[in-house]
């Protein structure tokens, strides 16, 4: 659309500079190729900002685990098999739905890691664990960026209802990409 914009801008000012003279023309070339330069400076902000979630990524995979107590309702494990993941996008290991008073808590397992990635998300929904991207919909509620990309972490849930939560996601939210998801079960 800004490209749009641009091109039209561009015949606006080849068709008035034919009228007016070349030191008219090369002001509005300036502002043209001004206008260009911001455009591409907006593809450069998204790779940057792809850079620095990377960069972020790495560095919180060496911290320590963070683990809440409390009462353990559902469990599930990443289904390592899900059409979604592949080479680049994929997780494993455990989550759990635990119960501290009043508050549910979505926690990691030690045993947790995902693939590097620049903007992943908890996501969770009251129904199965989605498998692929196409899948994705307004159903997936998102808890928070995922905090720990290797081992434990929790995260504090907006629902107080063990019913709400069924599943969980992790989804890379600047690149709409399945990353790994859990199907939740009650503990016997």
């Amino acid at each position: 659309m800004a490209k749009d914009r641009i091109y039209i801008l561009f015949g606006l000012v080849l068709k008035s500079s034919m009228r007016k003279g070349t030191k008219d023309m090369k002001s509005k070339m300036i502002v043209i190729l001004s206008l260009m330069l911001c455009d591409l400076s907006a593809a450069h902000a998204q790779i940057l900002d792809a850079f620095r979630g990377h960069i972020e990524d790495i560095k919180s995979r060496f911290g320590d685990h963070q683990k809440i107590d409390g009462q353990i309702l559902k469990t599930g494990m990443i289904d390592t098999k899900a059409k979604g993941q592949d080479l680049i996008h994929n997780a494993s290991g455990g989550w759990t739905l635990v119960r501290v008073g009043q508050q549910l808590y979505l926690q990691s397992g030690e045993n947790f890691r995902s693939s590097p990635g620049p903007d992943y998300h908890v996501y969770v929904s009251n129904g199965p664990a989605i498998k692929d991207n196409d899948e994705f919909s307004s159903r997936q509620i998102e808890v928070g960026r995922l905090t720990k990309p290797n081992g434990a972490s929790y995260y504090l849930l907006k629902t107080d209802d063990p019913k709400d939560v069924a599943s969980v996601l992790i989804w890379c939210k600047m690149f709409k990409e399945y990353i790994g998801s859990a199907d939740l079960t009650p503990v016997q």
